[in-house]
């Protein structure tokens, strides 16, 4: 750390380095170092600071040299030692100067009543003495009275500059605390005008901090009851805490700059005087948005997969009951009928198992993919032939380009994509549906889409679709089997290949559902062929 005299210091760095450099000036020395006692300071935190005459690279190798003679202490404050020539030499000393004047090497203890703050190692030539080290009667002898009282003022002075840096770091902790908290902070004075608001309350409000400071909080926050009542200034949260009452994850509803409300948790706090007096307010908002939404999440799970189990149940168990009644007779045309009923609705149950399973296991991370070069145009028309062979009365049909790139995937999770989307676009579309699939080409990827004629999507709905549970259009959702966990796996599958998956649609006109595959071997030149 360099040594100058700047008439300002706000640095403690700096006030360190004024009086380590002004302490061996006044000692008479040319350069030195002075290395903080962990006694003194937070061990984690200690320090040497050195004057940049010293030159770094001989600072090990002389630290190690005084530490293998003798230490100062409070009774032999100052200890000092003829340095040698070749060490002399790596300190950038002149060699001349050297053999005129010889080097000393001189080790100071630096201590109060408190205790040990450090030692001051340092440079003189020979022979040279500061005004602290009088030579008693004994002329091998230092009177140390003098040098005492300087070693008590300069420990004075470090300790308090060694404290006022403590107290920077903590007030750099605690301000990257309040500016990367990720839930909202927002202070105010004992008139409950905003003095703080972190950067988390300003992606929670949409406010900025420049507009609200000296603002009344409540106007800020225009705080309501979980019912939609606005709060009266009795109820405020902070108040409370002024008066001494716990105030921890109290919920309500605030508003943001855009009038949108939104549930939150807040903890209210107080900060008072010596007296006892309410100096400031702090509080913590914590958005219920995610924990709500998972809640609801739960909550439709529950519905979804008790609506979608009960109904198959039932007409598993009501064909069964009435098969197999004693008093009536049935002829194999309606026993067989009964039977094909029985095991469709067994095949559901275990395709809504094992989506459920699927999606477990996507959460977990546990989606593994066996991927290898694929032909997807015989994987396209092998899933349309199975459509057209399932469902006869749909109308299909598939655009592909002549030699269609080989692409990189799964070909059994591709099968998955591809049945899931033409089941939906066949699902909900009406009575007589019509389904297209395309494929394009691009440089790096293939895409393949999937159109029907169906109810269609809103344009609010189709972020959502490929949520788990997850199902758009009220009246469709409650007439059309699902448990809404489609999409959601389809999504998972062509993300781990490093593709994509959107839909693009207009309500009760349609909509198209397209995914893209990386390409084994990319185009030579950026293309597009359509």
């Amino acid at each position: 750390m360099s040594w100058s005299q700047p008439q300002q210091v706000e640095d403690p760095h700096d006030q360190m380095a004024i009086l380590v450099g002004s302490a061996i000036q006044l000692l008479r020395g040319q350069s030195g170092v002075f290395v903080v006692s962990n006694e003194a300071f937070d061990p984690q935190s200690s320090t040497e600071y050195t004057l940049y005459q010293l030159s770094k690279a001989a600072l090990p190798a002389l630290l190690s040299y005084v530490q293998e003679g003798m230490q100062p202490n409070s009774l032999h404050p100052l200890v000092v030692e003829t340095l040698a020539p070749d060490l002399a030499q790596q300190m950038g000393l002149a060699e001349e100067v050297i053999a005129e004047h010889g080097v000393e090497w001189c080790s100071l203890a630096v201590y109060d009543e408190v205790g040990p703050l450090g030692t001051l190692y340092f440079l003189r030539l020979g022979a040279q003495r500061s005004c602290f080290e009088r030579q008693s009667s004994d002329e091998d002898e230092v009177e140390y009275n003098a040098l005492q009282l300087f070693v008590t003022q300069l420990a004075t002075s470090l300790r308090f500059a060694l404290r006022s840096q403590a107290l920077v770091k903590e007030q750099d902790r605690l301000a990257a605390i309040f500016q990367y908290s990720t839930e909202g902070i927002l202070t105010v004075d004992n008139a409950l005008r905003i003095i703080d608001f972190n950067p988390a309350m300003q992606r929670l409000t949409g406010w900025r901090e420049n507009e609200v400071l000296g603002q009344f909080y409540f106007k800020v926050l225009r705080p309501k009851d979980r019912q939609g009542n606005d709060l009266g200034l009795q109820d405020s949260v902070i108040l409370q805490a002024f008066a001494g009452q716990e105030v921890i994850n109290r919920e309500m509803v605030i508003c943001a700059r855009d009038g949108q409300r939104f549930a939150v948790a807040v903890t209210a706090s107080c900060v008072r005087s010596a007296r006892g007096e309410p100096m400031n307010g702090i509080l913590n908002v914590h958005d219920l948005t995610s924990e709500h939404q998972q809640e609801e999440q739960r909550s439709t799970f529950i519905s979804v997969i008790s609506h979608e189990l009960q109904t198959p149940i039932a007409i598993i168990k009501g064909y069964a009951s009435t098969l197999a009644r004693t008093d009536a007779h049935f002829n194999p045309a309606t026993i067989r009928s009964r039977l094909v009923a029985i095991e469709e609705e067994a095949d559901r149950l275990n395709k809504l198992v094992g989506n459920l399973l699927y999606a477990s296991r996507i959460q977990a991370n546990g989606l593994q993919m066996d991927i290898t070069a694929l032909d997807l145009e015989y994987v396209v028309r092998g899933m349309v032939r199975r459509l057209r062979a399932k469902t006869p009365d749909v109308q299909v049909s598939v655009s592909i380009p002549e030699h269609l790139p080989v692409v990189m995937a799964d070909r059994e999770r591709i099968e998955e994509v591809l049945q899931n989307l033409l089941d939906n676009a066949v699902k909900y579309s009406p009575r007589r549906p019509e389904v297209t699939v395309t494929c394009y080409v691009t440089g790096e990827e293939v895409i393949v889409s999937v159109s029907d004629t169906g109810m269609g999507i809103a344009l609010r709905e189709q972020e959502q679709i490929f949520h788990r549970f997850q199902r758009v259009g009220e009246p469709l959702s409650q007439s059309t089997p699902g448990a809404g966990l489609g999409l959601y796996i389809c999504k998972a599958i062509i993300e781990a290949h490093g593709g994509r998956i959107w839909v693009e649609s207009t309500l009760r006109q349609g909509s198209t559902f397209s995914f893209s595959l990386p390409r084994e071997e990319k185009a030579p030149l950026p293309m597009v062929v359509f």
